[in-house]
């Protein structure tokens, strides 16, 4: 993904919201339920689309482009999917963002 994308997926707050959320998904949906452990499963989407107030389609767009970023992985359990962050491509798309921004 080059820095230039990588600005445009984080410009949106719900994506923000979300990489946020799913740092302390304990704190984060404390008022939640759901069967899984967060720690071994990550966020069930539905909790994710309610906790964000936005439809199913606008919910898997928002999580779908996360995913191809790198940012996210996600876990189907029976008709469920689950989502948590992946550090590693954080890190590495704030490294590329970073390098980017030195060299304007």
């Amino acid at each position: 993904m080059t820095p230039e994308n990588a600005m445009k997926l984080l410009s949106n707050p719900t994506r923000v919201a979300i990489l946020k959320w799913l740092k302390n998904p304990h704190e984060s949906f404390a008022g939640y339920s759901q069967l899984y452990d967060y720690d071994v499963y990550g966020v069930c989407a539905s909790l994710i689309q309610d906790k964000a107030g936005l439809s199913q389609p606008a919910t898997s767009l928002c999580l779908k482009a996360m995913q191809e970023a790198g940012l996210l992985e996600a876990s189907k359990v029976g008709k469920w999917t689950y989502y948590r962050r992946v550090e590693s491509g954080i890190d590495t798309m704030a490294h590329n963002v970073s390098e980017f921004l030195e060299h304007l």
